[in-house]
């Protein structure tokens, strides 16, 4: 199973959709706590329907999400890794049963991205989402990062 995650920051819808069709992607996993968006194409509406025609199916889960009070201030990589220490701790220990939903949905659709806004996976929860999925999948998860 490959799990995808992708950033749309600093890509336009076009480039976003190529970079999924091009990975054979079936579906969008969108882990932002609010789906809305000044970026045209991205919010959830907009993103559903361009990813519904292209073939691409999209979930919302925004209880994985981070709310933007915490993400507020964030200047440094220290910062970046307390909120993330915060939500590992915190929120993904409470999700575990959503977690356990998406390993489910990868059992019967084996290529997934997992999308928020920031280009880098470092400096987006996407990735200790993506981490916790591949310590308590079942199978062997290959992670990418598009």
């Amino acid at each position: 199973m490959t799990l995808f995650t992708i950033g749309y920051e600093g890509r336009d819808i076009e480039e976003y959709l190529e970079l999924l069709k091009r990975n054979m992607v079936k579906l969008v996993i969108d882990v932002r706590r609010n789906p809305i968006s000044r970026k045209r194409g991205f919010s959830k509406t907009r993103m559903r329907e361009a990813l519904s025609n292209e073939g691409i199916d999209y979930i919302h889960f925004p209880q994985l999400g981070i709310e933007s009070e915490r993400r507020k201030g964030l200047k440094n990589r220290s910062d970046y890794l307390s909120l993330f220490s915060w939500y590992e701790e915190e929120v993904l220990i409470r999700e575990h049963d959503t977690l356990m939903e998406i390993i489910s949905i990868l059992n019967e659709s084996d290529r997934i991205a997992l999308t928020c806004y920031e280009a880098d996976f470092t400096f987006c929860h996407r990735s200790r989402v993506s981490n916790m999925l591949s310590e308590i999948a079942e199978s062997e998860l290959d992670l990418v990062h598009l």
